[in-house]
């Protein structure tokens, strides 16, 4: 130790790495204890030559780390199950599953400040000058420059004893270290832009405080836009980048996708040529295996509305019509497809609206793979032998009166699922004092209630929709014949 105090230490320049560790050995042994070694890259090594003891860093980041997994435990179970206690479709309040990424990440928030901030902590940071920095041999330190220093006031300093101590353990020159003249303190204008930064760095702390229990009706200031704004097209959104205005692009004419090719045409469209098929095609084969797929994917998206048997009268085809009873809801009983309709319809006109949807139904072409459709088909065939009812034979139709098989029609084609006979409305007008009626239409035009309109509701619902109807809601019914259309006029016609 030395009684001057502007001088720092000893600084010994050393030939290479093996010669710094060996030198760290005999500096290590002596004695000394404020003392260190500079390399321009990490020796190995190194620690274990200077006694350098395992950092103490460790334990407080995992100190830290555990106090932050607390804080996230109970920061959530505070917020959710006491102060604020939110009802989520009947979940928990607190369950740890659902907290586990906020807790994570709270825990390695708390442990990396911890190891930044303790890190610059234990090793004296931030510090703005080092005497060691005055002399222009110690700049080697980063290229190609070994040293050892050793401080005065180390307790065995001594600067003769310690100079020729330095010299003997391999130090190629060791040089004096005194401490600067000038101020070590931070540079004045530095500090003034740390103040102004703090001063900004308020401001948006105090707008948070202003509006902190306000409210407004302005949207929030996004600074950083990413995906809240991103410009992007929507499906069936309008756009003027392309002729037809449509942002949802179709398939272009003459592609397929790839894997998607199929020599059997009527196997992915339902169709042959420009009519329905009948029955499956011919590279499907149905069996029993084909049938219990074909139940396992019916009541996954078909027995919902429809019901397990296919009646359509599921669970919330029930609950829609209590809320319908109580002016809640307008509701459309799903189709029958164990009526005498459905029976008659062909297969590929069925797969066509499973695959593109009907009305309010979805399309399924996204969700059921093609071969999936046709064991829909499949089962419902099969549900249709169980509980459907083909109704009365060609023999026992012709000894029917007109208004007979109308009254048939009207029950077979599912018609009270929309119209009624007493003259109460239900999702369609009913069907009391329909014959010979002014009907009103969507274009303001009148028109009887005769035979003429009723075919041409039948056949194109759309063609003249009537006013107060809902759009979509009234099917067409292609397979209809003008017979059975003539007997329902008949039927309606009695009902006065």
């Amino acid at each position: 130790m030395t009684n001057d105090n502007n001088f720092y230490g000893l600084l010994a320049e050393f030939e290479d790495p093996t010669a710094l560790c060996k030198g760290a050995e005999r500096v290590r042994d002596a004695g000394y204890k404020h003392w260190d070694c500079h390399s321009p890259f990490p020796v190995h090594g190194l620690d274990d030559c200077m006694g350098v003891k395992f950092t103490r860093l460790p334990w407080i980041v995992l100190t830290m780390g555990l106090i932050g997994l607390f804080s996230g435990i109970a920061l959530q179970w505070w917020t959710n199950a006491v102060d604020y206690p939110y009802d989520i479709s009947g979940k928990p309040v607190w369950s740890l599953p659902a907290n586990i990424p906020v807790i994570f990440e709270v825990t390695v928030l708390f442990s990396a400040f911890t190891a930044f901030f303790a890190m610059w902590g234990i090793n004296g940071l931030p510090r703005w000058y080092h005497p060691l920095l005055r002399k222009k041999s110690f700049a080697k330190a980063t290229d190609d420059g070994f040293f050892i220093s050793i401080e005065a006031k180390d307790p065995s300093f001594a600067l003769e004893r310690t100079g020729d101590f330095l010299n003997t353990i391999g130090a190629k020159r060791v040089e004096e270290v005194r401490e600067a003249d000038e101020p070590t303190n931070l540079p004045g204008n530095i500090k003034a832009k740390l103040w102004i930064t703090a001063g900004v760095m308020l401001i948006p702390v105090g707008m948070v405080y202003q509006t902190w229990d306000s409210t407004t009706t302005e949207p929030r200031v996004h600074l950083v836009k990413d995906m809240d704004k991103q410009d992007r097209f929507r499906s069936q959104g309008e756009t003027s980048m392309f002729a037809d205005g449509r942002m949802s692009r179709p398939q272009i004419e003459g592609t397929v996708a790839e894997g998607q090719f199929f020599e059997d045409m009527s196997f992915v469209t339902g169709k042959d040529g420009g009519n329905y098929v009948t029955a499956m095609p011919a590279s499907i084969t149905v069996d029993e295996k084909f049938l219990a797929e074909g139940k396992k994917n019916f009541d996954i998206f078909c027995g919902l509305c429809h019901g397990a048997n296919g009646a359509g009268n599921s669970k919330i085809h029930e609950r829609a019509m209590m809320l319908a009873a109580q002016g809640e809801a307008i509701w459309v009983q799903p189709t029958d497809l164990t009526g005498v309709r459905i029976m008659d319809m062909a297969d590929g006109q069925i797969f066509e609206t499973i695959s593109n949807g009907l009305n309010t139904m979805p399309a399924y072409a996204a969700q059921i793979s093609t071969e999936e459709r046709w064991a829909i088909i499949a089962y419902m065939r099969a549900l249709q032998e169980e509980y459907g009812d083909a109704g009365p034979s060609a023999d026992e139709l012709a000894k029917m009166t007109p208004v007979e098989r109308g009254d048939l029609v009207f029950n077979q084609q599912g018609c009270m699922a929309c119209h009624t006979t007493n003259g109460t409305p239900l999702v369609g007008p009913t069907f009391k004092g329909y014959v010979g009626s002014d009907i009103k239409l969507t274009t303001g035009e009148t028109v009887k209630g005769d035979l003429a309109y009723l075919t041409e509701s039948l056949r194109d619902p759309l063609a003249k929709t009537r006013e107060g109807s809902i759009p979509g809601a009234m099917v067409a019914y292609p397979n209809i014949t003008d017979e059975q259309i003539s007997d329902l006029f008949e039927y309606l016609s009695t009902l006065k």
